[in-house]
């Protein structure tokens, strides 16, 4: 009796470290999408800001040309493979300047996520920075065209 309970209980811990060596064995798939958008800068249609118009749906983007000369824009700035900034721009220095820090990710090829991490007002807005201690998160669908993007919020 002894015995039999001996060779069960060896038969399932060999079984039970065999199984955990399979899946330690298993290879975790990464998934790294194609970022376009390192290094650019992006015109915002209708002067708004990414993560900043909580409401908005879509947001229109054309690449920023830089021989143009444009007095007054909103723009987000994809400073790297994973920060932004979104920030727009007037003609005058008596206004209020917004701009909206943070990091983004390609979470599919045809979706990024952006968390928002700060805001920042200047001119006749001035504030303390705003930061969060929980980032705020906006998901959206990316679609590219020749030299502008259609985002629109999940």
């Amino acid at each position: 009796m002894i015995k039999s309970i001996q060779t069960l209980l060896y038969s399932f811990l060999t079984l039970t470290f065999l199984i955990n060596c399979e899946k330690k064995n298993e290879k975790t798939v990464v998934r790294n999408y194609e970022n376009y958008l390192v290094n650019t800068t992006w015109l915002i249609k209708d002067e708004k800001l990414i993560g900043y118009e909580i409401g908005e749906k879509q947001f229109i983007l054309n690449k920023k040309n830089d021989t143009a000369l444009i007095w007054n824009f909103s723009a987000i700035e994809f400073t790297d493979k994973e920060k932004f900034r979104s920030y727009n721009s007037w003609e005058c220095g008596n206004d209020c300047f917004t701009s909206i820090d943070g990091k983004y990710k390609f979470v599919d090829k045809s979706e990024i996520k952006f968390q928002i991490e700060s805001i920042t007002r200047t001119g006749t807005c001035e504030a303390p920075i705003e930061r969060f201690a929980k980032p705020k998160i906006l998901t959206m669908k990316i679609e590219k065209f020749s030299d502008s993007l259609v985002l629109n919020k999940k």
